[in-house]
């Protein structure tokens, strides 16, 4: 079986040498000394030392700062058909929990570089597959990929979702249909017997947040007899968990109106759910301060932020950010309530957000207790530093 793509050989520097055998999978543009001719996207670079020791092999992206995402570590390796339906076997068999759960089939399938698969995302709403590209790389070859996934998991759907770095080409563009029916709007699937829409050809990330799944799943369960905040709301996930456990009212606050009456439709979808539900279209930090100029308090307030560090540049600002909604949001927490922070920004390490967070509160002058910290679901796993770029703490406000 012939390779997937035209190989280019190329020498990095010793930095880079030792980073991929420490099992990184990024070589920078600034890593590459040299290659053997002009490759283009897609091509599988053979990755040597100056010394012309195999190093491993990598896709190849001409227009990107990350040059080459590492494949394989392993010498004799080809890089071919057969070679990419195992890697994604293995990483679709990792969630045959979720696969045999019949009250979720909303989930992620491959979640890129922590799968063996760099730049490559897949995620399932019931039978409709999106796939998300990180990196141009893997463009010529997605018809290799959509024949492997209808092999392998039969979707009668599959979408298309390019990240804001990736330019449309070779006929693709965002949200474009790969095979099958056009979807016609939103999706609706289940997670844990709650029922969700999304939107795979509209919505952001792949039109659904799947990774806070297990997070709002704990929220959901601290929530019975409580007043809540979701604040960040979106299309109101942790707001239909707090209903379901019990919560006696929910407020979703979120600056997007389109968000919001996503998050009503998806509470129309579940009928049961019988709990107040408000919703409260503004500036997150602007409507926090006139809810404590107001004298209100909950008890649960949720504070799920957009990442606020698209670069390492904006770490700073991030954690003044954090530190601001945490201040915030402790004086909105009634006594004996929870609050609950989270971070998706990749560049704000764990150490960092935590210690903001726990600072922050310790300088309001509550007394409080730390419950719980978790990070990525079992479907979003962690296989390098960067994988880890979800993390919430818990904390109970005891006075």
């Amino acid at each position: 079986m012939p390779p997937i793509a035209p190989s280019v050989s190329v020498q990095v520097t010793p930095a880079a040498e030792k980073s991929i055998k420490k099992g990184h999978p990024w070589v920078y543009a600034d890593a590459v000394l040299k290659t053997s001719r002009e490759a283009g996207a897609g091509d599988i670079a053979a990755i040597f030392s100056a010394k012309r020791e195999f190093i491993g092999l990598g896709l190849y992206d001409p227009t990107s700062p990350i040059r080459i995402r590492i494949l394989s570590t392993k010498p004799k390796t080809t890089i071919d058909e057969a070679w990419l339906k195992t890697a994604m076997q293995n990483s679709i068999s990792k969630r045959q929990h979720l696969i045999d759960d019949k009250l979720t089939d909303g989930f992620r399938l491959i979640h890129g570089e922590n799968d063996g698969l760099p730049g490559l995302v897949a995620d399932i709403y019931r039978n409709v597959l999106v796939i998300k590209l990180d990196t141009t790389a893997w463009m010529p070859h997605l018809e290799l990929i959509c024949m492997v996934f209808r092999e392998l998991i039969s979707p009668l759907t599959i979408i298309l979702r390019l990240s804001r770095t990736v330019a449309p080409q070779y006929g693709y563009s965002d949200g474009c249909l790969l095979y099958g029916e056009p979807v016609g709007g939103a999706v609706i699937f289940s997670e844990n017997g709650i029922l969700f829409e999304a939107d795979p050809v509209k919505g952001q990330k792949t039109g659904f947040f799947l990774d806070q799944r297990d997070n709002r799943a704990r929220a959901g369960k601290l929530a019975k007899g409580r007043d809540v905040l979701n604040i960040f709301a979106y299309n109101g996930g942790f707001s239909l968990y707090a209903a379901k456990g019990g919560a006696k009212s929910v407020i979703s606050l979120d600056i997007a109106p389109q968000a919001l009456e996503a998050a009503k439709r998806n509470f129309a979808l579940n009928p049961d759910l019988t709990c107040l539900h408000e919703t409260l279209c503004a500036d997150a930090f602007e409507a926090m301060k006139q809810l404590a100029d107001k004298g209100r308090k909950f008890g649960m307030v949720i504070v799920d932020p957009p990442s606020f560090a698209r670069k390492q540049a904006d770490v700073p600002n991030a954690l003044a950010a954090y530190e601001k909604l945490t201040k915030l949001a402790v004086n909105l927490t009634s006594k004996d309530g929870i609050l609950i922070c989270a971070s998706c920004s990749a560049r704000v390490g764990a150490d960092d957000f935590f210690e903001t967070v726990l600072k922050t509160v310790k300088r309001s002058g509550r007394c409080f207790k730390e419950t719980e910290r978790t990070r990525n679901a079992p479907d979003h796993p962690v296989g390098f530093n960067e994988g880890a770029y979800l993390k919430c703490i818990y904390l109970k406000i005891t006075s």
